[in-house]
């Protein structure tokens, strides 16, 4: 009876070690602006983490100071990685751009949805995601660093 006690008591510690290591793989995805000198709009990604040859859903949000026009402003995002001891990314695919199909006015809330991202097959474990609301003009950058 003591022997299966130990083996119980083994079995459950192994058990509840095993599950608490896969709680460090999870990588939350949360963006920051670009750059102090334009506003970051809120961006939502799913799934959380991207996963390599599939798709992804990109939510994003926020106010402008400028007026968002239809068929002008676009969203784009870029995936690029990022090599040992390198500052700058490396473009792994080109953006994704979709236009604005509503215009906004300024100091008012945005949204725009990616319902259909195509993540490339190569996406290394050490990338960048850039998400900007553009036309002429840059209204905004949201930015995440993914480093393994």
């Amino acid at each position: 009876m003591k022997n299966f006690a130990f083996v119980f008591f083994l079995f459950a510690t192994l058990l509840t070690v095993n599950a608490a290591s896969h709680q460090f793989d999870k990588r939350a995805a949360t963006f920051t602006p670009c750059t102090d000198a334009l506003p970051g709009p809120t961006v939502t990604m799913t799934p959380d983490l991207l996963v390599a040859g599939e798709s992804a859903n990109f939510i994003v949000s926020g106010t402008s100071k400028y007026d968002i026009r239809a068929g002008l402003a676009d969203l784009r995002i870029q995936l690029s990685k990022l090599l040992s001891g390198q500052i700058a990314a490396t473009p792994i695919v080109n953006p994704y751009y979709q236009l604005f199909n509503e215009s906004f006015p300024a100091n008012t809330p945005f949204s725009i949805v990616a319902p259909k991202v195509d993540i490339p097959s190569n996406l290394t474990y050490n990338y960048t995601i850039e998400v900007i609301i553009e036309d002429e003009l840059t209204y905004g950058c949201s930015m995440n660093t993914f480093i393994n």
